[in-house]
């Protein structure tokens, strides 16, 4: 594994985790028309970095992802923090069964995150939840997860300097 992996593997697994569950799908078709491709939707409603649309032609939903690391705790462990924007047109707020779509897609996505053992060590945790506003007419939250990783897989594969003792 190469070093900070992370960035790539933990975006590229929540976009499959969140574009395979049909009922986050179903949240993003914000003219609830039926997404036939999913895959679609990426770069254009599901991005793996923090993306916050300039030109807005018509109302649309967002799930964003991207990866920090917050803290590493040794050699052995870092500890990656992975956040999710969830966030909506104000005109698409409000679902036509009731409730509030970012509060419905954030509950899905906890739901196919949170104690998941496919990122990192253990189980992937919430963290926290918090509102989002990105820009004008659009409302939102942020989720939070984080996880324990390896920092340093060993052996390294890099050589000890001439001046080392080996230990022979």
């Amino acid at each position: 594994m190469m070093q900070l992996d992370e960035f790539f593997d933990y975006k590229d697994r929540v976009m499959s985790d969140l574009l395979t569950n049909k009922e986050i799908v179903r949240l993003l078709d914000d003219d609830e028309k039926g997404i036939s491709n999913p895959e679609e939707l990426v770069y254009k409603q599901v991005f793996p970095y923090e993306y916050v649309p300039e030109t807005i032609t018509h109302g649309q939903t967002f799930i964003c992802c991207d990866v920090d690391i917050q803290k590493v705790m040794s050699k052995t462990f870092l500890a990656p923090y992975l956040y999710i924007w969830v966030f909506t047109h104000k005109s698409k707020i409000k679902l036509r069964d009731g409730g509030v779509r970012t509060d419905k897609l954030c509950s899905e996505i906890t739901e196919v995150l949170n104690g998941s053992r496919y990122y990192g060590l253990g189980e992937l945790e919430l963290n926290s939840v918090k509102r989002f506003y990105p820009i004008a007419d659009y409302l939102g939250r942020v989720l939070t997860f984080n996880a324990t990783d390896f920092n340093r897989l060993s052996p390294s594969g890099k050589t000890a300097p001439s001046n080392r003792k080996t230990g022979r």
